[in-house]
């Protein structure tokens, strides 16, 4: 039977997209001990695709497999077992080693050692908890300090600030990407999560000045809202026209079912678009303002909010 996901695929690929600016981290070399030469093809097809997170050529010659695990799975160890043997077929003469890291908020309680009549099989189990980084908060490395946020570091909220001066200096998007990144990797960690949200709103990012309507239109993250809104106020203004020399039903019935047909064909793109434009200015969505957003099954609403976001100064404004 096929495995379910290990974790929310949103948080794997954010795992994933950390992944290679942080082989050359501070963190990862701590992690791997070795020296790596180079990254290897993770894709295993035997009767069916087999895919590990990360696979290393060492200096040395020895492939260094690592797999990252947000939560405890009973089969993680018979899991292990079967990359080994992937990864051994494909590598026969190399030294294989092999590293789980651990990611999640509840104890880790997996196996990693088999041993069976004559098989004697283990593989390294790290517990990011327990790794100690408090050396990382003197790191400027995003991903040193993104993944610092799961390690065991004595000074939490330090990081926090280190974390938000960082991110202060960073381009825009840059910025928001990696606010996206540090949000989702801390759905793993519920109670982290919460301490980041408090230190988040006593020390806010720094304002960015209101975009102009230009800058908007040539944005790929609001140019397509930003078209879409400029298209439908050309629209209204047509069936006003059009409204005077209608009968009141028929004007009435095709009022009301190209509203009904516009809320449902474009409610959530719009919800999406708020919470974006939100991200782009600020670098932050509270989770009121999310909330707030998600309950407004307004279309008018959520323009006018759409627009207000663009006015607003600061995060507070739109609260």
């Amino acid at each position: 039977m096929e495995q379910q996901n290990r974790h929310p695929q949103d948080v794997d690929i954010t795992i994933k997209d950390i992944i290679l600016p942080l082989l050359e981290s501070k963190l990862m070399r701590d992690i791997i001990g070795i020296k790596y030469k180079r990254e290897l093809d993770t894709v295993f097809t035997t009767t069916k695709e087999r895919r590990v997170d990360l696979l290393l050529e060492s200096e040395d010659g020895s492939i260094l497999h690592i797999e990252f695990q947000t939560t405890n799975d009973k089969t993680m160890l018979y899991r292990m077992f079967e990359y080994y043997s992937l990864i051994k077929m494909e590598y026969k003469e190399k030294t294989i080693h092999q590293k789980l890291i651990y990611l999640g908020e509840d104890k880790c309680n997996m196996k990693n050692t088999l041993k069976d009549s004559k098989l004697s099989y283990e593989y390294e189990l790290i517990d990011l908890k327990d790794f100690q980084c408090d050396d990382l908060l003197e790191s400027d490395n995003m991903a040193d300090i993104t993944f610092a946020f799961l390690c065991n570091v004595r000074n939490r909220e330090k990081l926090f600030r280190k974390a938000l001066s960082k991110l202060r200096n960073l381009p825009e998007q840059e910025r928001s990407d990696w606010v996206g990144k540090i949000l989702t990797l801390l759905k793993v960690r519920p109670k982290l999560n919460e301490e980041f949200e408090r230190v988040f709103k006593e020390e806010p990012m720094l304002e960015i000045a209101p975009l102009t309507i230009e800058e908007l239109r040539k944005s790929p993250f609001t140019a397509k809202t930003v078209e879409q809104l400029e298209q439908e106020a050309t629209l209204k203004g047509l069936e006003k026209g059009l409204e005077k020399g209608l009968q009141e039903g028929l004007q009435k019935g095709k009022q009301e079912g190209l509203q009904e047909g516009l809320e449902k064909g474009s409610l959530k793109t719009k919800k999406d678009d708020v919470k974006s434009v939100i991200l782009i200015k600020f670098g932050v969505l509270p989770k009121e303002v999310e909330e707030k957003i998600e309950t407004t099954n307004d279309i008018e609403a959520l323009d006018e909010m759409f627009k207000k976001v663009i006015l607003a100064g600061k995060i507070e404004e739109i609260s």
